[in-house]
């Protein structure tokens, strides 16, 4: 849900992809961890909150930020979990209150609703930082496809625009949201889709076409 509001439009590293090229499918680890660094950013801002679910019967546990900075490798990329709580930390106690000694079970989860919330930040933080490198350029025309990926991103993510709605709809919204001149095209927006479908796999982005009737060939 982060990467395409941190990432999309950006270029892959090199290595991902040469290997993309081979037919081997892997993941940008630098670009992950910054998107997991941004969650746990936006916890100790108190604007998301973790949770630890688990326990029998299943309970619910809000976590203070605090507290997830004693458990080891819970804030790792690579970790994430409660699996090396010991009974010498002191949050050990605190949990297994909560879910009992199974602590390895134990789930970390943030509210759907609190991380579209930060998504949604992301973009704007995105949009302010293209439109100012795009004020810093004295020469040149900017990419109309580079200053529209943020908008489309924010009208996708906030649930105006579907792909049954048709290329036009999505095109007004975006000339709606921007002073453009001249006017965004059908074909730029249908530029990005494609391209933000191709980068993220995320069907929101996938655009309907129409296949057209073969028209048949008579004998003579």
């Amino acid at each position: 849900m982060l990467l395409p509001a941190m990432y999309a439009g950006v270029p892959d590293l090199p290595v991902v992809t040469s290997l993309g090229q081979k037919g081997i499918d892997v993941r940008d680890g630098a670009t992950m961890d910054r998107a997991i660094a941004e969650l746990w950013n936006a916890v100790d801002e108190c604007s998301l909150r973790p949770m630890a679910i688990g326990g029998r019967p299943r309970r619910v546990e809000r976590l203070d930020a605090a507290i997830t900075n004693q458990i080891p490798t819970l804030r790792s990329p690579r970790g994430r979990g409660f699996t090396l709580l010991r009974q010498s930390n002191p949050a050990y106690h605190q949990l297994a209150s909560c879910f009992g000694s199974d602590l390895p079970r134990v789930t970390l989860a943030f509210r759907e609703t609190e991380v579209h919330r930060l998504a949604r930040k992301l973009i704007r933080a995105r949009r302010t930082a293209v439109r100012a490198n795009d004020a810093k350029r004295p020469r040149g025309r900017p990419s109309r496809q580079g200053m529209i990926i943020s908008t489309i991103l924010e009208i996708v993510e906030r649930g105006k625009f579907v792909p049954l709605n048709g290329l036009k709809a999505l095109t007004q919204l975006v000339n709606r949201s921007g002073k453009f001149e001249p006017p965004i095209s059908d074909d730029t927006v249908a530029r990005v889709l494609d391209r933000l479908y191709q980068e993220t796999k995320d069907r929101r982005f996938q655009r309907l076409r129409r296949r057209r009737k073969q028209q048949g060939v008579s004998g003579n």
